[in-house]
């Protein structure tokens, strides 16, 4: 993925359209077309946690698909989360160690 990706949002209408496939056409500011004559797919909710900083191993347990937008589209990235974390763990032993 050759370029940055809007954040995910938590339903599928918004994920990102994959990587390889071509670009959409600029109508006018924020109105654009697909190139017609090629096929588009929105990401997957796995490509969507890639992006989002999931480990590959997570498991994610939803019925309905969008569900699964909502769980990547509402998380804060990972690596933050655990930092965050960290970091209240370390005040907490601080305040009471």
């Amino acid at each position: 993925m050759d370029e940055p990706s809007f954040t995910i949002q938590a339903s599928g209408r918004q994920s990102p359209i994959h990587p390889s496939a071509p670009k959409m056409i600029k109508i006018e500011q924020d109105i654009h077309e697909f190139v017609s004559g090629h096929e588009y797919r929105r990401m997957s909710v796995r490509e969507s946690a890639r992006i989002q900083g999931f480990p590959d191993n997570f498991i994610f347990k939803y019925k309905d698909l969008n569900d699964g937008y909502k769980m990547i589209g509402n998380a804060v990235n990972v690596q933050f989360a655990r930092i965050l974390a960290d970091s209240i763990k370390d005040a907490i032993n601080k305040s009471y160690g």
